[in-house]
Order: structure tokens, then C-alpha cells, then sequence
């Protein structure tokens, strides 16, 4: 059987086991851990493995994205460039939506607004030709490829004209969600130092990441281009393979049905990549996951039985099973207060996360005023504003989404912290944290560091003129009268000191301008920093908020469910202690019966985990 073939059945016999374990939940009367298993079930059928397709302006993402699911989905242009992120995921039609940013963009947490689309209309929406006055946040496409129907999403960025763009650094804030990266460089050059720094970043977000060579068809020097890149790579401490793809092959070869020419586009390979590594490999994990909470489940639901079963089996020994149980039931009953540890450490984490979170973006506000200070000291905005100013926007989204990042670590770690009072997995919980992509909040941003400015036009020389003109007529007529008094004649000495005069007044002039363009830009820079840090400190807060509530929910009903648990099995002890001699053989039967079926339950689980979790 083959990988895909056996990973999808595994699928199968999960969604089996997962259901069978929603069965024996409500049989015995536990809707609370019904309801868990329904959450994991609709995790199962929702499932989405996000693979992010990244690059430098021009370089093929949209054509590599067509030929890989054999569908001319994106628009590909010479002149005109993806301008939105494009999500496209499975459907059993083709269709597509266009996500707007709400009206409203100055709360983050306003409901999105969509419009469904026809899909030979997508390339007006995605490029940057798009003629709606609209601000489009997404395009989302659903078609019918089996590539997809695992649960993959493949997500064709913005061609971002430069990676060290404000635009390069937001597509790094999405990577942390992303479960794989194919970073996309065509074969005419090897890889710049940009590019480099931006694969050293994406893999520090997530390290499943693929290089793509394009346009192998074109360059006939690929091979060399691909040798020096990957010295590249492996310099910067990048494990990340480089496969050869040219994309008009593949699109040939799916038209014509020619395998060999398939194999020559490259593409069966990274085909392979994204089911081995995004799809089965992540569907493993997901599978895992659900049979752990199954297992639990499972043995939740064995506790009531087999204190039941310990006490008529060994009456003597009732009296201290129920001490035993009493003591459970207390540790339990603590879980659930609002004094406990879990409960503690949770508040703790999240009085340490939000003042650091504050104080990290803080102080990288302030470095960046402090370098932008001392650049302008050193220029005039007048000369190098176009240039300096794409610089800011490009340093303070790439310090906004190191700030994220570190929030979400921070939220992260908080989550294993907890969990370790539970002895419970919290990946799942630790993924699912409610840390949103922090180009909203740029976006909400209103004001830019934009000046108005011009150096040297025509009335500003009239007037520098005159400044140096009314500066040497009065320094010679100064002169001239000073000169009467003593009785001495200036004479041609006289133009001298107007020159000089003139000189320095025009001198002074033009410092005093440039001075003032100078305050001008640290002013512009002040006030744009200082709308950003409203925005991101604000959802910053809000995200702490978030992610304290969904921690909170998270183990308050997990400690709820052991308390419940915990008691049911103290109340059946304490029943059986009391329960007559004829009755107790009749019982045992019957608890053999149903810890036979729970024991059933938790082997058909431990079937379907992997060998790796078993161990």
C-alpha cells in the first residue's frame, strides 16, 4: 500500500475510532467529553496544511502555482504583478471570493466582508491593474484537484518587488501559520544577499521549507545557478532542498498526457514534497492528536468502572480505594478553583507576556527613531525622502512582525507551562492561539511618513537671492556709515564686504531651510511611529486578552472533566462497598463487560497511532 494511499486510510479508521469514542461518551452519560471529541472530529474534517509560495517580484510564483495544479488560476503577466495574497484550497466547483478589508479597518476584530466571483474575472481582482475602489484583502479559490483534497492550501503571494520591502516583511508574518514555504527564484542569477536574509527568517518561522528554480527551460545555465545557490544556502545555515521546475513543461505535458516530459518539468518531485511532508506528514500529527484525546477519553470513562470493579472484587480493600479516590477527588476539586497552579501559572504567564510584548516593541520604536534621528542628521530630505522613506515603512513592519513573533512564542511556551499541570499535549492548543497576521494592524494605520518637500525650486532660489542680496547691501551700508564716522574711505573694499555679507547670508539661508526640512522628517517619522504603536500595542493587548481566554476555557473544561470523572468513580465505589454478596457477581460481570469495550476502544486507537507515537 502505498503512502498516500495508507496515510488515507489511517484518516478513515481516526474519523472511526473518534466517533466510536462519541458513542461510548454519550452511552455513559459524559456529554462533556462528547462534546471534546466532536471538536476533534470537526478538526479532522476541516483540516488545512497552508503552503506558502514566496519570491522576489517577477520571479514565477504565479505561473508555478498554475502549473502545479494544472489550472490557470492566477494571472500571469509581463508588465502587471500579483498584487493580494491568493488562497486557493479544495471544492468539489470551481469557484472564488474576494475578500475585503471591512470599512471600519480601526477594529481589528470586524467581520470581513466577501463577494463571490466568476473565475475568469479573478485576474482583475488579484493584479495590480484592478480597477475596484475597494481595499481586497484576499482572493479565495476552491477547485476540484486531488493535490488538494487532503487539506492543502496553497497560498500564491503578492510579488513583493523586493524582499527587504514592508510588503517582504508581512509576508514573513504569515509564515509562522504556514506549514510549508516554497520559495520561488528563477535561473537568472544566483541568490542576492536579500534573499538570503529573507530564507534565513522564513525558516526560523518554519523550517519546512523548499526551494524552487524556475525557468530552467529558459536559462541553459541552470545547473550552475543551482550549485552556487545551494553553497549559498548551506553558508547561511539553511537546510533547504532546490528543485529545478520549469512551469511551461509542466503545463505541455499535462496537455499532451506525456509523462516523460512530466518528469523533466521537475514537478512530480515537489508534488511528492507537499504529500509527503505537508500533507501526510501533517495529517499524521492531526491523526495523533485525535486518538490522544480519544485515549484520554477512554480512560476517563474506565476510572468510574474500575474503582467500581476494585471494590467488589476486594471488599476489604473498599475503605482505602475510597480514601484513595476522596484524595483524587480533592486534588481535582483544586484543579477546578480559581486558587490552583495551572490557574497561577496562567496568570502569572500572562502579566510576564503583555509589559514584555510592550517593553520589546518599545524599545525597538525607540531604536528606530534614534537611527532615523541620526540619518536625517546627515542628509537633506529633500535629496533622499523617496528613498529614506520606503526604508522606514520597511524597518517598522519588519520590527512589528519580530514583535509577533515573540508574542507568540511567549503565548506558546504559557501554553506547555499550563499544560504541564494536566500532563496534557498542548500543540494543539499551543497552534490554534488566536495571534492574528500584524499586517491588519498596519494597515489600520492612517497616517504615513510622507513629506511634501522640494529643495530648489525657481521662487525658493528668488528668494534665497534676495536673502543674500539684502544681506550685502545692508553689511556695505553698515560699513559705509561706520566708515563716515571715522572718516575713512571704504571704496572698492566696500563691494568686498557686501560679497562676503551676501555669502553668508545666503549660506545661513540655506542651512536654516535645511534645518527646518530636517525637523520636518523626524517629525513625519514621530508621528508615524507613533500610529503604529497605537495600533500594535492596542491588538497586542487584545491578542494577550485572547490568548489568556482561550487558555483558560482550554483547561478550565479539562479540569472539569477530571473533577467529574474523579467523582463519578468516588460515588461507585462507595456504592459498591455497600453492595450485597449476591448481587456482586452479577455486577462484576457486567463492569468486566464494559471495561472489555473501553478496552476495545483504546486498542483500535493504538492501532491507528504511528509507531513514533506509540513510543
Amino acid at each position: 500500500m502505498s503512502d498516500t494511499s495508507s496515510a488515507t486510510q489511517r484518516m478513515t479508521d481516526t474519523r472511526a475510532v473518534v466517533q466510536l469514542g462519541i458513542k461510548a461518551a454519550t452511552a455513559y452519560n459524559r456529554p462533556d467529553l462528547g462534546e471534546r471529541l466532536s471538536e476533534v472530529l470537526s478538526s479532522l474534517d476541516d483540516r488545512a496544511f497552508h503552503v506558502v509560495v514566496v519570491g522576489e517580484f517577477k520571479q514565477g510564483k504565479s505561473s508555478l502555482v498554475n502549473a502545479l495544479l494544472s489550472a490557470a488560476v492566477c494571472p500571469v503577466d509581463d508588465d502587471i504583478a500579483t498584487a493580494v495574497p491568493t488562497f486557493i484550497r479544495h471544492g468539489e466547483e470551481g469557484s472564488a471570493e474576494v475578500v475585503y478589508t471591512p470599512e471600519d479597518d480601526g477594529e481589528l476584530d470586524a467581520p470581513l466582508e466577501r463577494e463571490s466571483i466568476p473565475l475568469d474575472r479573478i485576474g482583475s481582482f488579484v493584479t495590480e491593474g484592478r480597477s475596484s475602489g475597494r481595499r481586497i484583502q484576499t482572493v479565495e479559490i476552491s477547485l476540484p484537484r486531488k493535490l488538494l483534497s487532503r487539506g492543502i492550501v496553497v497560498v500564491d503571494t503578492p510579488g513583493v518587488g523586493g524582499l527587504g520591502s514592508s510588503h517582504g516583511t508581512l509576508t514573513l508574518g504569515a509564515l509562522p501559520m504556514a506549514d510549508a514555504v516554497v520559495f520561488v527564484s528563477d535561473a537568472s542569477q544566483e541568490y542576492t544577499r536579500t534573499e538570503i536574509e529573507f530564507l534565513k527568517q522564513a525558516y526560523g518561522f518554519c523550517p519546512n521549507v523548499v526551494c524552487a528554480l524556475t525557468k530552467t527551460d529558459f536559462y541553459p545555465s541552470w545547473r550552475r545557478i543551482r550549485e552556487l545557490n545551494q553553497g549559498h544556502l548551506a553558508a547561511a545555515g539553511v537546510p533547504a532542498e532546490i528543485m529545478p521546475l520549469s512551469s511551461p513543461l509542466r503545463l505541455r505535458a499535462v496537455r499532451t498526457k506525456d509523462r516523460e516530459l512530466n518528469q523533466e518539468s521537475g514537478f512530480p518531485k515537489l508534488v511528492e514534497f507537499l504529500n509527503s511532508e505537508v500533507g501526510i506528514q501533517r495529517e499524521n500529527d492531526l491523526i495523533n492528536r485525535a486518538i490522544n484525546d480519544v485515549l484520554d477519553v477512554a480512560s476517563q470513562l474506565e476510572s468510574n468502572f474500575a474503582a467500581e470493579r476494585e471494590a467488589l472484587a476486594d471488599p476489604e480493600s473498599a475503605k482505602a480505594l475510597v480514601e484513595r479516590l476522596n484524595a483524587t477527588k480533592e486534588q481535582t476539586e483544586t484543579l477546578k478553583s480559581r486558587m490552583a497552579r495551572w490557574n497561577q501559572t496562567l496568570g502569572d504567564g500572562v502579566a510576564d507576556l503583555a509589559p514584555a510584548v510592550d517593553h520589546d516593541f518599545r524599545g525597538r520604536v525607540r531604536t528606530i527613531l534614534r537611527e532615523a534621528d541620526e540619518a536625517i542628521e546627515k542628509i537633506d530630505p529633500a535629496d533622499v525622502w523617496e528613498e529614506f522613506e520606503p526604508w522606514l515603512y520597511q524597518r517598522v513592519s519588519h520590527d512589528v512582525v519580530a514583535n509577533y513573533a515573540m508574542l507568540q512564542q511567549m503565548a506558546a511556551d504559557l501554553a506547555v507551562r499550563v499544560s504541564e499541570h494536566f500532563d496534557d499535549d498542548s500543540a494543539d492548543i499551543a497552534r490554534h492561539l488566536e495571534i492574528y497576521d500584524p499586517s491588519r494592524a498596519l494597515d489600520a494605520t492612517s497616517v504615513n511618513a510622507h513629506l511634501d518637500i522640494e529643495k530648489a525650486t525657481m521662487g525658493k532660489k528668488a528668494m534665497s537671492t534676495l536673502t543674500a542680496v539684502r544681506g550685502g547691501y545692508m553689511g556695505m551700508v553698515m560699513f559705509g556709515m561706520l566708515s563716515s564716522m571715522v572718516g575713512v574711505a571704504l571704496g572698492p573694499f566696500g563691494m568686498g564686504i557686501a560679497l562676503v555679507m551676501g555669502r553668508k547670508g545666503l549660506k545661513d539661508e540655506k542651512a536654516r531651510q535645511k534645518a527646518m526640512r530636517q525637523a520636518q522628517g523626524k517629525n513625519a517619522v514621530r508621528k508615524y511611529c507613533d500610529e503604529v504603536s497605537f495600533h500594535v500595542n492596542k491588538d497586542a493587548r487584545d491578542t494577550v486578552r485572547r490568548v489568556q481566554r482561550q487558555l483558560r476555557d482550554h483547561f478550565s473544561a479539562r479540569a472539569q472533566e477530571l473533577n467529574r470523572s474523579a467523582n463519578e468513580a468516588l460515588v461507585a465505589a462507595r456504592q459498591a462497598a455497600q453492595t450485597g454478596v449476591t448481587q456482586r457477581e452479577s455486577r462484576l460481570k457486567d463492569l468486566d463487560a464494559e471495561l472489555r469495550r473501553l478496552g476495545n476502544l483504546k486498542k483500535k486507537a493504538q492501532a491507528v497511532l504511528t509507531p513514533e507515537a506509540q513510543s
